[in-house]
């Protein structure tokens, strides 16, 4: 009889310690952190996608940290860098968020890392490939840049195309930051792998008739077309290129397309060669995330996970694993561990290394081709390139956003 007694005392002391557990873990503030990324526009796809990786990660940590429940704020930047600067800044003011990140246009991302740092807020640029994130009076301590720069995209493939494509380059440039990027890039490696500029033509954000363009470029005399365009714009070239035949006349070379741009075409309408940040099936890790994806978002746009799913999750793991390491939320603290961090557990072959001096995340990064095939694997894998060798060096981009 004292046994039981005893027994049912000890366990009433639990059930009330482990009921002011949950309570106290349930009343804890939780974490804000701000998604600021296209849901309308040009890259709606792009950062529909991106935003599933994003709540992924979260998933994957419990959808907590430090003991307290994460909290995702969405924000619709509408591939406006003034609406998205706007949204950011209603963010820090208002909802108290002061962890942000996601976006696909670089123009977009560039303003609300402006916005960060006036704020004092960490960001994230998740899927911007702009090299200005990481760039001299661009770049700033309180932002960083987890999709590869065009530096270390163009200079990982321009080898490999000037030597199997073609020497003579034509280039098509979306006429905003992460465009010209792509073809100063491009430019830049002339003369080092033998090839010549043959012309350039610049087109607007919106761009969906490329026609006139590309008469001109048919008759040009180029052997490769050179382009560094995105989004909805992309697709719309790629079929105007079918049509008027050009994959028959000419290699094309898409500097960074995504899965997002290639899987909406019918298989005649692709035939590029593409820089791309990841693919769902070079790795376990991606398919398992692509499984995740396809078991639970069965109405996104596609059925595996993008480059854009990946770098939303890389980005958000990341944070997560730097508020862990620093144990605590203030904002330097958390800059700080974020700076020299290696990511084994990142889906892919080979770690993520998170560079201190300038805040850029460095990977391995496949080029592929867009295959005439019907299904969910359509990219071959060509070969692939580690980021660390290509990117800027310091001597060639002189930085310190070390944090103190």
């Amino acid at each position: 009889m004292n046994k039981v007694k005893v027994t049912f005392i000890v366990t009433l002391g639990l059930i009330i310690i482990l009921g002011c557990f949950f309570i106290t873990s349930s009343a804890a503030e939780p974490i804000k952190i701000g998604a600021v990324l296209p849901k309308s526009g040009n890259y709606a796809e792009h950062g529909e996608m991106e935003l599933i990786g994003i709540y992924l990660a979260v998933e994957d940590f419990g959808g907590e940290v430090l003991g307290r429940p994460i909290e995702l704020v969405e924000a619709d930047d509408e591939n406006n860098p003034d609406i998205g600067s706007r949204r950011a800044r209603n963010l820090i003011e208002v909802e108290g968020v002061k962890f942000l990140m996601g976006g696909v246009s670089s123009s977009v991302g560039l303003a609300i890392g402006g916005v960060c740092e006036e704020k004092g807020a960490l960001y994230l640029a998740t899927n911007q490939n702009s090299d200005d994130f990481a760039s001299v009076g661009y770049a700033n301590k309180y932002m960083f840049h987890v999709a590869p720069g065009m530096d270390s995209l163009v200079r990982g493939a321009a080898e490999y195309v000037a030597e199997n494509l073609g020497k003579k380059w034509y280039f098509i440039t979306h006429d905003y930051s992460w465009g010209h990027s792509g073809t100063k890039w491009a430019r830049n490696m002339l003369d080092q792998v033998g090839a010549e500029e043959i012309g350039e033509i610049k087109v607007p954000n919106g761009t969906r008739d490329f026609s006139s363009y590309l008469l001109t470029i048919a008759n040009s005399g180029a052997d490769v077309v050179a382009l560094t365009v995105g989004g909805l714009d992309l697709q719309a070239l790629y079929m105007q290129m079918n049509e008027f035949g050009l994959f028959d006349k000419m290699a094309v070379w898409c500097t960074l397309g995504n899965y997002e741009d290639s899987y909406p075409l019918n298989p005649e309408q692709r035939g590029m060669y593409i820089g791309v940040e990841a693919y769902w099936k070079e790795s376990p890790g991606m398919i398992e995330l692509s499984n995740r994806v396809k078991e639970g978002y069965p109405n996104a746009p596609l059925s595996v996970a993008s480059a854009n799913t990946y770098q939303g999750w890389l980005g958000m793991t990341a944070l997560l694993k730097a508020i862990e390491k620093a144990g605590t939320t203030d904002v330097d603290a958390v800059i700080k561990a974020m700076e020299g961090m290696v990511i084994c557990d990142n889906l892919r072959l080979e770690p993520t290394y998170i560079r201190p001096w300038d805040h850029q995340f460095l990977g391995v990064y496949p080029f592929v081709r867009d295959l005439q095939v019907e299904g969910v694997d359509i990219f071959e894998i060509l070969f692939t390139y580690d980021s660390k060798d290509y990117a800027r060096s310091l001597s060639e981009n002189p930085l310190d956003l070390t944090a103190e």
